[in-house]
């Protein structure tokens, strides 16, 4: 496998278990006070938490795998980075209009943020998915 592929496995976890920690506790405190919960402690969690797991992550890997990772990206793992990014490019423009749009019915800033964080997550783990598939399966 990979360097660049265990990477996008590492961070398609991460991005995964603090993504759906994120959705848990904005719903559950939303289903407990019945209003969205204040930005600012939430995203500095999501934030600090994705941070240390990915640097930790890629430290770990890179120890473990330290000649894969002195190694600069082939032309072939450009293309499945890129492949990537472009849908995840796609991912995000879409919910982010499609949060806009929400906004202009519900007025509430707060879950204008929540859901524009919400597929920025989104966008995130399908490029990790995609970028993974692409080394699955060779081209």
């Amino acid at each position: 496998m990979a360097f660049k592929e265990k990477s996008a496995w590492l961070m398609l976890i991460a991005t995964l278990v603090v993504g759906l920690y994120m959705t848990y506790a904005v719903v559950h405190t939303y289903m407990e006070l019945q209003q969205v919960p204040a930005v600012l402690p939430v995203f500095i969690k999501l934030t600090v938490t994705l941070i240390i797991l990915s640097v930790i992550g890629q430290i770990v890997l890179a120890i473990a795998n330290h000649k894969q990772a002195e190694q600069k990206a082939d032309e072939r793992e450009k293309v499945f980075i890129r492949r990537g990014q472009a849908a995840a490019g796609s991912v995000l423009a879409f919910g982010v209009v499609a949060s806009l749009i929400h906004f202009l019915f519900l007025s509430d800033g707060n879950l204008l943020f929540y859901s524009c964080l919400l597929s920025l997550v989104v966008a995130q783990v399908v490029e990790y998915a995609v970028q993974i598939a692409s080394f699955r399966r060779g081209y």
